[in-house]
């Protein structure tokens, strides 16, 4: 995920506790989309321990908060898109800040608080807050060359391409997930699928971690249904197939069909 743009403050190295530069970071745009991020993590982690019955009362509370940090983090993006791009709608479809400030808002908007639609942005917010801090707090307080800064950095720069890798596999998931609550006539269920499927036919075209983890879904699935053998099943997953082959001849920015093989 991209970071804003900031000309106000630079991570740069202090004798000791530099107020000015704590002053001038706050004033940021950065620092706003750092708090979006940060509100989200931590919603996410609470709203995950009401699952186990901390703080039930909450739920609600931590779920939109959750969602409202998304949507002013990735919100902070797409406007800075714009204002430096002005509004071409061609590329900010192309941008996945787009799509993901589009889905907390949407998700925020028909509120089915799924924890599994939650995971990927709190794991995009992890990695932002440790990232930003590592950068912009740390210095503030004359730690940027301190050891927990080191470890900081090379966790992130060890597993960022991973953590990339897991959000798509909890996408992926997630969708599946939303498809058993739609056919199990689930409350709230077929607008959060809906939602999902646009977000997803987009990250499909885009990312090829997405695709695999598709293929490899739909090779699992093949394999159950002729586990279980019976002709039925076979042919509702047929049709089922064959759906998401029609939707797949839709380009919504991209056809993967062009792209060369990894």
């Amino acid at each position: 995920m991209s970071t804003p743009s900031n000309t106000a403050a630079t991570p740069a190295s202090s004798a000791k506790f530099d107020q000015e530069k704590l002053l001038a970071t706050v004033k940021t745009s950065q620092f706003a989309w750092f708090v979006g991020h940060l509100v989200t993590l931590i919603s996410v982690f609470f709203y995950v321990l009401t699952y186990i019955k901390f703080g039930v009362g909450l739920y609600k509370f931590w779920f939109v908060l959750a969602l409202v940090g998304v949507v002013e983090s990735f919100g902070i993006l797409v406007f800075q898109s714009i204002k430096k791009n002005g509004f071409d709608f061609g590329q900010l479809i192309k941008d996945d800040n787009t799509f993901y400030f589009l889905l907390g808002s949407l998700l925020l908007f028909v509120r089915s608080r799924v924890l599994l639609t939650l995971l990927p942005f709190g794991l995009f917010s992890f990695y932002h807050v440790l990232t930003y801090a590592n950068g912009y707090i740390l210095p503030i307080f004359n730690l940027e060359n301190s050891a927990i800064s080191s470890k900081i950095g090379s966790f992130v720069a060890n597993t960022n391409n991973k953590s990339i890798q897991l959000a798509a596999l909890l996408e992926v998931v997630t969708y599946g997930y939303l498809f058993l609550r739609v056919i199990a006539f689930r409350k709230r269920s077929l607008s959060p699928f809906l939602i999902y499927t646009v977000f997803l036919k987009k990250k499909f075209e885009t990312s090829v971690y997405t695709r695999n983890y598709f293929k490899a879904a739909e090779v699992q699935v093949d394999n159950v249904v002729n586990q279980i053998g019976q002709p039925q099943v076979k042919k509702v997953w047929i049709q089922i197939k064959d759906v998401f082959k029609k939707i797949g001849t839709v380009h919504l920015v991209h056809d993967p069909t062009k792209d060369k093989s990894i």
